[in-house]
């Protein structure tokens, strides 16, 4: 069994401010066949956004296997970075519908112009583990609670629970840490919990977290 979980990927350009403008240009200039520069929604988001930032809306035209979309590319210090992608006509995008249309971007409408004006492409992988949200230590004592529980009673167990307060207290002292959706889907996917364990799980690691914090700061 893998160890690896579907998730939404993520794009972000990053490089010299004072290219974003030409960057911009170059992306408005590169959407073609499926995919088009959206003026009117572009001005919209941005009529409707508190922070000034500048916003690119993108529009891809239902293509083979890749559904009707709407892509934003939204203004960073350093560049820009794709907060959502979100259907045209279908209720919402499957992780693999949203990764595949933002790969897609990536190549056909980013990459070419960020090379020529000195911008670095960041795209994650659709597929992610627990490696690739927090540290070592902390993927040690998650599995070192998993691979031991009862899997049927949660972590009532004195043991279990040992183990899974370990697992909090190396979470929270960790600068980066999965989420509860992350955490609820990898223990049920990745580690055999069943889905309602699992999401029980997540909600007493998120809630352990809060508490956590707020303990830190009285």
């Amino acid at each position: 069994m893998s160890d690896l979980v579907e998730v939404f990927s993520d794009l972000t350009l990053r490089g010299p401010a004072d290219k974003k403008g030409a960057l911009r240009d170059a992306l408005i200039a590169a959407a073609a066949g499926a995919w088009r520069f959206d003026s009117s929604r572009s001005e919209e988001i941005r009529r409707n956004s508190v922070s000034g930032d500048e916003i690119l809306a993108f529009r891809h035209d239902e293509a083979g296997s890749l559904p009707a979309a709407g892509l934003t590319l939204w203004e960073r210090p350093d560049g820009y970075t794709v907060p959502n992608i979100v259907p045209v006509a279908v209720g919402e995008l499957t992780r693999a519908q949203y990764n595949a249309l933002l790969q897609d971007f990536a190549e056909k409408v980013v990459r070419a112009p960020a090379a020529a004006n000195g911008f670095h492409v960041e795209l994650t992988s659709g597929r992610q583990g627990m490696d690739d949200w927090t540290s070592a230590e902390v993927v040690t004592a998650l599995r070192r609670f998993s691979g031991a529980a009862n899997k049927s009673t949660g972590a009532s167990h004195p043991m279990d629970q040992q183990r899974w307060f370990a697992f909090l207290l190396a979470a929270h002292r960790a600068e980066s840490k999965p989420d509860s959706d992350r955490l609820a889907r990898w223990l049920h996917e990745v580690e055999g919990w069943d889905e309602e364990s699992a999401h029980e799980l997540a909600g007493d690691y998120e809630r352990a977290l809060a508490l956590l914090t707020y303990a830190d700061s009285h």
